[in-house]
């Protein structure tokens, strides 16, 4: 087995930075969407839910 040289190593470490912030920045911009969209359309549907059962009583089987 070979010993790699330190310059190889840091240079290993770095791309893994890179490449790791990459991702996060990638979820981080999902997990924006989410919020921006997401979270504004389930409490427009749970208003209309709310509001559309208060005049009809809600049949259950």
């Amino acid at each position: 087995m070979e010993k790699q040289s330190t310059l190889v190593k840091v240079l290993a470490f770095v791309g893994f930075l890179v490449v790791a912030g990459f991702i996060l920045n990638m979820v981080g911009g999902l997990i924006g969407l989410i919020f921006r969209f997401g979270i504004p359309i389930l409490i427009a549907v749970f208003l209309v839910r709310w509001l559309t059962n208060r005049s009809q009583p809600r049949r259950r089987y």
